[in-house]
């Protein structure tokens, strides 16, 4: 007659038991879960016309899982993707993912008040997360300046209401010869980046608000 055999509580064969239990246990659930966030994330996701993805995500609607940490956005009134910066909010125009670019633009648009009422400030960019690309060149404002010792410099005065020769604001290319005379006469200097160079004829308000390109900084998970 042939015996069912029991398996002996110290056979060795109770290890590959155990393993092979633990696998059919855990093993469906850890695929499930990681399904779960690729199905989440692989939803088309847009702000107005702009397809939002990886390394961007918008707060409060989506997945923060779908992001990198510090690029999150704003979707105003659904139609316009916000960033924001150290100066203020920014509206995000376009999205280049392949290069890993986009094109920012002020939220409220910059008028000759602005400027004159010195409203305009330095950016502050996180150097860990965003980049200038070499294609953009910055203006730079330079308040209180004394254009009675630097008459030379008044081709680049802004008309400004209340000022005078003794108190002016000038706007000047980064790259302009003449911007370490001009602030070293001048009390107070700032600076913001521009999308196009010194051959541009625009004004100094259409420059600001035509926008600028920065590149990001973020690990590439396209490939997870």
């Amino acid at each position: 007659m042939n015996q069912i055999r029991s398996i002996d509580l110290a056979s060795p064969l109770l290890p590959a038991l155990n393993l092979v239990l633990f696998s059919f246990i855990f093993l469906p659930t850890t695929a499930f879960a990681v399904d779960e966030n690729f199905t989440i994330c692989s939803v088309p996701r847009y702000c107005g016309k702009l397809n939002i993805k990886f390394p961007f995500f918008i707060q409060g609607r989506d997945d923060p899982r779908c992001g990198y940490p510090g690029f999150e956005i704003h979707c105003r009134n659904n139609t316009k993707p916000i960033l924001s910066l150290g100066d203020g909010n920014y509206s995000i125009d376009d999205i280049f993912y392949p290069n890993q670019s986009f094109l920012v633009s002020r939220a409220v648009r910059f008028e000759r008040d602005s400027i004159c009422n010195h409203k305009i400030r330095n950016i502050s960019l996180p150097n860990d997360r965003y980049q200038l690309p070499p294609g953009n060149t910055k203006i730079v404002f330079l308040f209180n300046c004394n254009l009675t010792s630097i008459p030379i410099l008044s081709p680049h005065k802004i008309s400004c209401p209340a000022e005078n020769e003794t108190n002016s604001t000038l706007a000047l290319f980064h790259s302009d010869p003449q911007l370490k005379f001009a602030s070293e006469n001048c009390k107070e200097r700032v600076e913001t980046p521009v999308g196009c160079d010194q051959g541009n004829r625009l004004h100094v308000e259409g420059l600001l608000n035509k926008g600028f390109v920065l590149n990001w900084i973020a690990s590439n998970c396209s490939i997870c």
